[in-house]
């Protein structure tokens, strides 16, 4: 079973996937510990273990830079990101509702999730909600403070998954994609349907996004 290890040094942004990567240093790191790291090292095609860690450093204006480290790192073999995929999702959904504001519509909006596609779910009320009802704010909240992997794919359903991966490669992640939902068994066709959403403000219809 391939394995990982990700390492976020403090709050980091997806673009730091396009630093400039020093490769040895964690490779010397683990050698300084072999009896802690020895597995590793003497067997990486077996254990297929690919690690990143990116340090975030800030100047006296709290401005940041990336220090990006890996080890075994391979774009050509299949690495799994896991959760770090919903920061995308995040980010992608925000600027997508920025993008649309002219239409009235925000993150506090009501979002409802209809279906049209064999396999999909609807949502209509959210009971972690104050409100009780979903919306991309809360969305982001479930994602951010618990992983959610519902919240996860709602924002995916929203956003697109054409749009996702146009986005990752734009940002300089060009060995990436995101291609279904999560913990659902989504595959195949179903991964390339989206559920139809429409937004509301109270009750007026603020933006109807089709399937």
């Amino acid at each position: 079973m391939k394995r990982i290890l990700i390492i976020a040094y403090s709050s980091i942004s997806i673009f730091a996937m396009a630093q400039k990567t020093d490769t040895v240093f964690l490779k010397k790191l683990m050698e300084t510990k072999p009896e802690l790291f020895s597995s590793v090292l003497n067997h990486p095609d077996k254990n297929q273990i690919q690690i990143l860690y990116t340090q975030v450093n800030r100047d006296v204006k709290n401005r940041p830079t990336f220090k990006t480290l890996s080890y075994n790192l391979d774009p050509h073999h299949y690495f799994y990101p896991a959760s770090t995929v919903k920061l995308a999702a995040v980010i992608f959904a925000l600027e997508k509702i920025n993008r649309l504001k002219n239409t009235g519509l925000t993150a506090k909006c009501t979002m409802i999730t209809d279906s049209a596609y064999k396999g999909q779910t609807k949502v209509l009320t959210d009971t972690s909600a104050k409100n009780g009802l979903p919306s991309i704010e809360h969305y982001v909240k479930k994602i951010l403070l618990t992983s959610d992997n519902d919240a996860f794919n709602r924002l995916f359903e929203f956003i697109g998954r054409a749009e996702i991966n146009e986005k990752l490669k734009a940002n300089g992640l060009n060995d990436s994609r995101i291609l279904n939902r999560l913990a659902i068994g989504d595959a195949g066709e179903s991964a390339k349907h989206t559920n139809p959403i429409k937004f509301y403000n109270d009750s007026r219809l603020i933006y109807d996004q089709p399937a």
